[in-house]
């Protein structure tokens, strides 16, 4: 289902977006020396009620914040 978007702190931008999708990988470190003593071979997406958790940048003045946030924006 297709949502727009308008960012919430230049109100002016409703068409240029940038999507970023965390992932995360797990790593031990040694605390004396600070070197990687475990790299997990696999990345992990973070998700937040079952879906992917999403940040959104807006291309005209560079904010980035929750994907929420740009919606709730849109819909006002």
């Amino acid at each position: 289902m297709a949502v727009p978007y308008a960012c919430p702190i230049c109100k002016a931008n409703r068409t240029h977006f940038e999507l970023i999708h965390k992932i995360a990988r797990e790593i031990h470190k040694d605390p004396s020396t600070g070197e990687t003593v475990y790299l997990a071979p696999e990345l992990e997406t973070l998700s937040r009620g079952g879906r992917p958790e999403t940040d959104v940048r807006c291309l005209h003045c560079g904010y980035t914040g929750s994907e929420r946030l740009f919606i709730r924006a849109a819909l006002r």
